[in-house]
């Protein structure tokens, strides 16, 4: 399984709808590296939510319910659902990411705005680290 980071603007897609809601359709993400990551998304990945403003913060896990889906509001794009996991004992901004030295070069920090980024294993331990969450599978 592949840990991604999914950022979203907290008044069109907070995370706390989704943990309220127990699941929900993240779509009109749009942009083609948004798309091509999407493709490589697999039932059970992970997503470190991250609220891009006014936090600009990883806030929370979640898991990716299923494979993308053509996004319903236009087919050339994709869309996914995510199921809630857990918020993260500690919140990690942005600044904290592009200070880490083993985090400042991944995608999420080098791309501005990019809706979707993956992680590798050790990026992904060391964001572990930086929000206090032990690397629970």
């Amino acid at each position: 399984m592949t840990a991604w980071i999914f950022s979203t603007e907290p008044d069109v897609f907070p995370w706390s709808r989704v943990e309220r809601d127990g699941r929900a359709r993240w779509d009109g993400v749009r942009g083609p590296l948004a798309r091509k990551n999407l493709r490589l998304l697999s039932q059970g990945d992970r997503v470190w939510g991250y609220h891009f403003t006014p936090e600009k913060s990883l806030v929370c896990w979640a898991r990716a319910a299923g494979p993308a889906y053509p996004d319903p509001i236009d087919d050339r794009w994709l869309a996914v659902d995510v199921t809630f996991d857990r918020w993260l004992k500690k919140p990690v901004p942005l600044t904290e990411l592009r200070a880490h030295p083993d985090l400042a070069a991944m995608d999420f920090v080098r791309i501005p705005r990019l809706s979707i980024a993956p992680l590798t294993p050790f990026q992904e331990k060391a964001l572990c680290t930086l929000a206090h969450m032990g690397h629970e599978k």
